[in-house]
């Protein structure tokens, strides 16, 4: 937990504790990193601001958080650079924020080389505040959704957008004029190329748990979040530890026979396999997959599919597929792979129209597989390991032990047999230091 200097505490000191175990999360899921300053937007009493990513399951997990008393680009900057030096210097690779002007520009100055994004779940929790005393809030609302969810090129979202200001007559609206500038941060069609991992919502009423959900509101204070704190990550980390117990043993029920699920049913984790099922099951509600052009080994296909256009109706819907023959290559307009992490239901329509049994080993992300943490090389200590800095040497020690603790928890036989080793482990080490007293 990190303080920047302020009515909380002196100024010139700060704390790092409870650190350990953010950092070794982190040193997995350091991809995509959310920081959440919602406590700071709303008011509340604690001016809170965490630092979340996704794990293997799909769940927040919490890379660490501090408390701020003034929205200011020095005190971003400060603890940006304090929770990045916890981290042991490794910054992520996009980071997604909400639209605080000192914290974008804090942002840009700690986290040079990130790609930065809006949340769009926070802009869309806005609309209501900015939107709803509007005549017609109903049909703006709907007709922005409209431009923000089904837009599948950005020509598109132009002309959706442009619409609805128009047909409203919301031209000197100064949220919508803010939101339409910045538009390529947190708009789906501009952030194609973006691996999101599931951290922007793709349609209505979709989007991730705040990390202290239920444990802070608006008038928590400071003493109240310090007891709560360590029983929220006990609970998260407990409920990850048990997924992860459960994950090895789990088998799934398959909704088809399709290859496809079979195959990602013995790799992927049970919450991002089921996410994955729907799309397989979707395949079938894709029809009349065809090719448009072919440019020597590259292949455009159209893929169409019902889909619900408002409420119960069906209305169809047209895909655009790349497929590349020789190395398998594909991408779908739709960029569900970045935007989640795994292929859509139009990729895998024409893989399997042209009858490729297997998805590419590249296009299934090893953070969502049951033995990710397993299969990092997390457990050797790296050549610029430290070996004078405690830090990194409890930070080595600890994923060391990971995977016996983690096999040692399997049953009450390895239990006691790590148990034996620990004890005997500790035997020795007292006996070391009384030889060399």
């Amino acid at each position: 937990m990190l303080v920047k200097p302020n009515r909380y505490q002196n100024r010139g000191s700060s704390c790092c504790r409870r650190l350990q175990r953010s950092r070794i999360a982190y040193n997995y899921f350091n991809d995509t990193v959310t920081i959440d300053t919602t406590c700071l937007a709303n008011k509340y009493e604690i001016p809170l601001i965490s630092f979340v990513g996704v794990n293997h399951h799909g769940h927040s997990v919490l890379l660490g958080c501090g408390f701020l008393g003034h929205e200011s680009v020095d005190y971003f900057g400060w603890i940006f650079k304090a929770w990045l030096k916890c981290m042991l210097g490794r910054p992520p690779h996009v980071v997604i924020t909400d639209q605080c002007k000192p914290l974008q520009m804090a942002v840009a100055q700690v986290f040079p080389h990130a790609r930065h994004c809006y949340s769009l779940q926070y802009i869309i929790e806005r609309v209501p505040e900015k939107l709803g005393g509007l005549q017609g809030y109903v049909a703006i609302r709907r007709q922005m959704y409209n431009a923000i969810y089904e837009s599948l090129k950005i020509v598109e979202f132009e002309s959706s957008w442009a619409d609805m200001i128009k047909c409203h007559g919301l031209g000197d609206n100064k949220w919508l004029q803010t939101l339409y500038k910045d538009r390529h941060l947190w708009v789906p069609v501009y952030l194609k190329d973006v691996s999101l991992i599931g951290l922007i919502s793709t349609k209505e009423n979709e989007g991730l748990t705040a990390f202290f959900d239920r444990y802070v509101h608006k008038h928590t204070s400071f003493k109240e979040f310090l007891d709560k704190y360590d029983l929220a990550l006990h609970r998260k980390h407990m409920k990850e530890a048990m997924a992860d117990l459960e994950n090895r043993k789990a088998s799934f029920e398959f909704k088809t026979r399709c290859n496809y699920e079979a195959q990602l049913s013995k790799v992927y984790t049970e919450e991002i396999f089921k996410k994955f099922q729907v799309e397989v099951e979707g395949m079938y509600s894709c029809f009349n997959t065809r090719q448009v052009n072919v440019n020597g080994s590259i292949i455009t296909y159209i893929v169409k599919e019902r889909v619900e256009v408002e409420g119960s109706e069906k209305g169809v819907k047209s895909f655009e597929v790349l497929y590349e023959t020789t190395k398998l290559d594909i991408r779908c307009i739709c960029s569900l792979l970045n935007y989640k992490g795994y292929l859509c239901r139009h990729a895998l329509n024409v893989l399997n129209y042209n009858g490729v049994e297997e998805i590419p080993s590249r296009y299934i992300l090893r953070r969502w597989t049951r033995d990710f943490k397993h299969s990092c090389n997390q457990f050797h200590a790296p050549s610029n390991t430290d070996t004078y800095n405690p830090v990194h040497l409890y930070t080595h020690l600890f994923n060391s032990a990971l995977p016996v603790l983690e096999v040692g928890a399997q049953s009450q036989e390895h239990y006691m047999v790590a148990l034996k080793e620990l004890e005997e482990l500790l035997d020795k080490f007292d006996i070391e230091d009384s030889n060399s007293m």
